[in-house]
């Protein structure tokens, strides 16, 4: 009778603990395997920012600005935080490729790619940033095959809230210490222009190219006004405006120019001085050099070829000239047709050497008739050289009708005005498909 009891008490507390445990929490060190679970991706930030110092782009704002490919040859600031550091060269060029974005993380990350330390200054340090650090950048937006980037010049403007100005920096001078030329010259020989922008002052020289595109002039400076010194590629106006033609500026005006200072080396192995594109006028003053009355080059054909020469480049053996001087009508005549056959052929009548040293413009006027050709613009040229090898077409205002009637036409040569050795060239050219012009030119005045 005893076992029954007992075994009925054991059932009973067996049930009673079945049903408590319904209740009972489980215990605080229990742990679930969560990582199946992909977590709620960080919303990107709003975008934000206008792109100047006091109000920089943030990443998202910049990113969306590069989509938009509108004004992406402006310079603009962006505020992010480094997220990784692909390779600072402290050795060779001193810049650095980096990322960054808005929270620091891989997403929505802009690349910065080969910049420059504070103040437009190389890198010296490999370990000079890091992830975290906090930058304003400042310079070009691009889209390069896809990847969103700062594109190669820029720099920091300001690190962890520090700018270049907050430390002295020894090699910046100002407005009122402005470099003559030559000094210019010598600090970039020495390495020690990569400091930020210097000022220079100098006289004008040459004026060389209105880019239309960008209105911007790039022109010379040197301390003398003669010389062409230091190159000033793709500057801007008084305090930064928009020029608006080549003759805004004139040679013999004294100008401070601030600007980012270089050495390249050309297409020709020549090193070339230069304050880098993007620069600014901040003072000018001085009269323009007047420009010189008499014509740089006159060939009338009267009596000869006025020291004008021949250079046949392809002439066949059925013919013993293309150019030839005509003593009775007095004008030089081309063709390549001989008989009832036109042969391919070229050959360029070329000016003897003249200057247009001292001038900011230059114009070529000639008459000219023609008769027989196809098609004017490939059969006839005018040419321009400045080292006898190198020839480069220039348009011409008016090509005549196929009636041997002369007509005033011009070349406007202002692209070569300063230089010292100059020729033109008139190219006459012929396949031989097509029928063989004949030409005649006289008056020929380069003012």
């Amino acid at each position: 009778m005893k076992k029954i009891i007992f075994s009925m008490m054991a059932l009973a507390l067996t049930a009673t603990a079945f049903t408590g445990c319904e209740d009972v929490p489980a215990p605080y060190s229990m742990n679930f395997d969560d990582s199946n679970v992909t977590p709620t991706p960080k919303p990107a930030a709003d975008p934000k920012g206008s792109g100047t110092v006091a109000d920089p782009f943030n990443v998202a704002a910049a990113l969306k600005y590069i989509e938009a490919g509108q004004n992406l040859d402006k310079q603009v600031y962006v505020s992010g935080t480094i997220v990784s550091v692909k390779e600072i060269d402290a050795t060779n060029y001193g810049n650095a490729t980096y990322y960054i974005s808005d929270d620091g993380t891989a997403s929505g990350q802009l690349t910065v790619y080969r910049g420059y330390d504070l103040g437009n200054k190389k890198f010296t340090a490999a370990d000079r940033l890091k992830a975290g650090d906090k930058v304003v950048v400042y310079g070009k937006l691009v889209n390069f095959n896809g990847t969103k980037e700062f594109t190669q010049g820029n720099y920091i403007y300001s690190l962890n809230g520090k700018k270049a100005e907050d430390t002295p920096a020894a090699d910046l001078n100002t407005e009122a210490t402005a470099w003559t030329v030559a000094e210019a010259v010598q600090k970039i020989q020495a390495g020690q222009t990569a400091g930020g922008e210097a000022y220079v002052k100098g006289i004008i020289s040459a004026v060389t190219y209105y880019d239309a595109a960008h209105k911007s002039l790039t022109y010379y400076l040197s301390d003398n006004g003669t010389d062409k010194v230091l190159q000033v590629f793709s500057g801007k106006g008084l305090n930064g405006a928009d020029f608006a033609a080549k003759t805004d500026l004139q040679a013999g005006q004294t100008v401070v120019v601030k600007g980012n200072l270089k050495s390249f080396t050309n297409k020709k192995g020549q090193v070339v001085m230069e304050v880098d594109k993007d620069s600014k006028i901040v003072s000018i003053s001085g009269t323009p050099s007047p420009q010189p009355s008499v014509a740089a080059l006159t060939a009338k054909f009267d009596a000869g070829m006025d020291n004008f020469t021949t250079n046949d480049i392809s002439l066949p053996s059925q013919l013993t000239y293309i150019w030839k001087h005509d003593a009775s009508r007095k004008y030089m005549k081309a063709s390549s047709h001989k008989g009832t056959s036109d042969y391919a052929a070229q050959s360029r009548l070329e000016s003897p050497v003249f200057s247009l040293a001292g001038r900011t413009s230059a114009t070529l006027t000639f008459m000219v008739a023609g008769n027989y050709f196809s098609n004017a613009t490939s059969n006839f040229k005018v040419q321009v050289s400045t080292d006898g090898t190198t020839w480069n077409d220039v348009p011409l205002s008016t090509y005549p009708a196929k009636d041997w009637k002369f007509v005033a036409t011009s070349c406007d040569l202002s692209a070569y005005a300063g230089q010292s050795t100059v020729r033109i060239g008139f190219l006459y050219a012929c396949d031989g498909a097509n029928a063989a012009g004949t030409w005649e030119i006289k008056d020929v005045e380069v003012k």
